[in-house]
């Protein structure tokens, strides 16, 4: 009886072993049909601005169109917001006036903005975009107030292709170039409104270009230059 019993016992033992081994997994199934996208998640918070950009457009910015004709007789029409100023000593260079009599009779600004990195480029005609005013407005007797424009800019085109728009010998009327002119010296607040249109043979491109900004900065008055 207890041979009867043990040869059960293995047989159990035996059998369960075989059940187990004959259980291995088989072969993978084909992937099923791939789901539906889920919902876009929320939108994730706005970064803050990089270090230097409150300093670097504190000054305020000028808005400016180009409008004409390339040198390969393309027309073209790009607005450019110049928005970037240096903040440190050569700020006398790029937001500036100069109170020639103290009394607000004759007064001189130099503005001169970035589309991007800033840098000191004016006389050097460096990588980055510019432009610049040279503005006299003067209420003296036989005096005459007038306005200057300095272009260092690349004008880039769908097409992708580009020519450098260079501009400096050049002085306007007031009367006849800007509108809209007001200035606060309390806050530095300078507005005023430009259009011109420089002759073909007065740019790069070898046609008439028209060009307006829209001018609104703040400028600082150097009290350590003699006048």
């Amino acid at each position: 009886m207890k041979q009867l019993i043990k040869f059960g016992f293995i047989f159990t033992i035996f059998t369960s072993g075989l059940i187990f081994t004959a259980c291995e997994d088989g072969e993978p199934g084909i992937a099923g049909a791939q789901g539906e996208k889920g919902e876009n998640g929320d939108l994730g918070d706005t970064g803050e601005n990089g270090v230097g950009y409150t300093e670097a457009t504190q000054y305020g910015n000028i808005v400016v169109q180009y409008k004409g004709t390339r040198p390969d007789d393309v027309p073209f029409d790009k607005t450019i917001n110049f928005k970037y100023a240096i903040d440190g000593p050569d700020v006398r260079y790029t937001s500036n006036v100069w109170d020639n009599n103290n009394d607000g009779t004759d007064l001189e600004f130099g503005v001169y903005r970035y589309s991007s990195a800033v840098t000191l480029d004016n006389y050097e005609s460096g990588s980055n975009n510019y432009v610049g005013f040279r503005l006299r407005q003067t209420t003296l007797e036989g005096e005459e107030s007038y306005i200057q424009i300095f272009n260092n800019v690349a004008i880039i085109s769908d097409d992708f292709k580009f020519f450098t728009l260079y501009t400096s010998e050049n002085q306007f009327s007031v009367s006849e170039t800007l509108s809209g002119y007001s200035f606060t010296s309390a806050t530095g607040e300078l507005k005023f409104k430009f259009n011109t249109t420089l002759p073909a043979d007065g740019n790069a491109t070898g046609h008439e270009l028209e060009i307006t900004a829209d001018v609104n900065v703040k400028v600082i008055e150097d009290v350590d230059t003699p006048k």
